[in-house]
């Protein structure tokens, strides 16, 4: 798979995922139902944080992300231990629009470059960009059920 097809699945996968934010409230943002460990908002932000993450630590790259996103939504948090102000609904759909095209111009020419740090057994950039995309469906998946439970 050429770079750009890398790029374009990115694209789409993202577009999937924003799909599924039409007509969220942000009341059933934050609702979390029995049997689901997290909410819409925290699944939102964690495909941010993670995809970021994962190319900053062990891809590499100069990839930065808001410290407060961080606290939020990286692995192992959830929330029930939220203190403060968190994202509106607005902010994350724009860190999410906004980010494929950031980490393409970041990664243009450089997904064949080996990784920083060995992830999975992942050996270069891009196959770990390219997992991020089945950890984005994942939770894409998890928020579509998440809606389910929470209609309005």
């Amino acid at each position: 798979m050429n770079e750009e097809q890398i790029f374009q699945q990115f694209n789409l996968v993202r577009k999937a995922t924003l799909k599924e934010m039409d007509s969220v409230t942000e009341e059933q943002a934050d609702k979390q139902p029995e049997g689901f460990s997290n909410t819409i908002r925290w699944n939102l932000g964690h495909i941010y944080v993670v995809q970021n993450s994962l190319i900053a630590k062990f891809g590499g790259k100069s990839v930065e992300t808001p410290s407060r996103y961080l606290k939020l939504f990286a692995p192992g948090t959830k929330p029930e231990d939220w203190q403060g102000e968190v994202p509106p609904l607005s902010d994350l759909k724009q860190e999410l629009e906004e980010q494929p095209s950031r980490l393409k111009e970041t990664l243009t020419g450089q997904l064949d470059d080996e990784a920083a740090e060995a992830f999975l057994s992942l050996p270069t950039v891009g196959e770990i960009l390219n997992f991020t995309l089945y950890h984005e469906g994942v939770h894409t998946g998890t928020i579509k059920a998440l809606k389910a439970n929470t209609a309005e």
